[in-house]
């Protein structure tokens, strides 16, 4: 593969919690430098997360209600606070070794911010950054939450892009911790349905562009479990 290559694994929809395990574990790989940088593209079963910067507060709901609906809550290693997955949503994954380019953390978020402006552009939408807040926004709403981690020079977790989900989820929080905002989606603004496969298409193409980097396609979550699996037992 080539130097300045990043793979894509197109995962489904796939729960959090696996996919929490699967990225550590996939970080611990790439820093031992035994698998490329990878892009995971995937969706989530409702879930609501918060990061370390985050406060249980900003839920609005306590534990049956969260069953009542259908949704789960993790506290997890990301930064940032609140934020829901859910069915309709983009997630993507970038499992990166900022160390080869020595790219700051900073720089690295920045990129991603720009990789979901510049796709949704392609859509007639005109996304900005709020230097006051994380995340792309469309005037006050937000569209895409960010929040990643950094462990000894290799990134995971990484951002979310509102295609078309149930919005009505994000009734029960404080996006973000942020009261006076809200949340939006593609479909939303544009008034039509999306694809979540359109949608995943330009952001491969803007993330190929903005990181300067060749997208190889090819693993499925299959693929990845395997890959950590012999990984795991040839130590």
């Amino acid at each position: 593969m080539p130097e300045a290559a990043v793979q894509v694994g197109r995962l489904g929809q796939i729960d959090y919690l696996e996919c929490w395990q699967l990225q550590r574990s996939l970080a611990t790989a790439r820093r031992r430098g035994a698998i490329p940088d990878l892009l995971l593209l995937l969706e989530h079963p409702p879930t609501y997360t918060i990061g370390r910067g985050g406060h249980r507060s900003n839920l609005l709901i306590n534990d049956a209600m969260l069953e009542a609906i259908g949704a789960r809550f993790y506290a997890v290693d990301r930064g940032g606070d609140i934020t829901f997955h859910g069915p309709g949503q983009l997630v993507v994954y970038v499992i990166m070794d900022l160390g080869r380019e020595q790219r700051s953390v900073r720089r690295f978020v920045e990129r991603l911010e720009r990789t979901i402006i510049e796709a949704l552009a392609h859509f007639d939408v005109e996304a900005t950054i709020d230097p006051a807040h994380p995340g792309v926004w469309v005037g006050r709403d937000k569209i895409a939450a960010i929040g990643i981690a950094v462990s000894r020079g290799v990134t995971y977790h990484g951002f979310a892009l509102n295609v078309d989900p149930d919005l009505r989820y994000f009734d029960y929080m404080i996006p973000c911790g942020i009261p006076d905002r809200g949340v939006t989606s593609l479909t939303r603004l544009l008034g039509v349905p999306v694809s979540l496969a359109e949608v995943e298409a330009q952001v491969v193409r803007s993330f190929s562009r903005i990181f300067s980097r060749q997208v190889v396609e090819g693993l499925s979550v299959e693929e990845l479990r395997g890959l950590v699996h012999h990984l795991a037992v040839s130590g």
